[in-house]
């Protein structure tokens, strides 16, 4: 009985320590994995803050003349929108 408890308990151990092991931190130095990264602007965005229960939004300039929209809390999702923008550095001269 003693043995059988001692071989479950490390095989418990085993499979911890295995699944922990692939929670590693190689997704989140190379981001998803999905494409490669050559800028990354971590500046802040401007945030606008709503009630509790709606989606807040953060807004931020891409430095290509461009304003994004993201709503960061919501229950479903919603699409990123980007519009043209003549005050944010980096678009065509108008």
């Amino acid at each position: 009985m003693k043995t059988r408890l001692i071989v479950l308990a490390g095989t418990i151990v085993l499979v911890l320590v295995t699944t922990l092991a692939g929670c590693g931190g190689y997704n989140q130095a190379r981001g998803r994995g999905d494409a490669p990264v050559g800028h990354r602007d971590s500046t802040p965005a401007e945030v606008i803050n709503m009630p509790d229960e709606f989606g807040n939004v953060a807004v931020k300039c891409d430095g290509h003349g461009h304003r994004i929209y993201v709503v960061t809390h919501n229950k479903s999702d919603a699409p990123v929108t980007v519009i043209d923008d003549p005050s944010c550095p980096g678009g065509a001269a108008r």
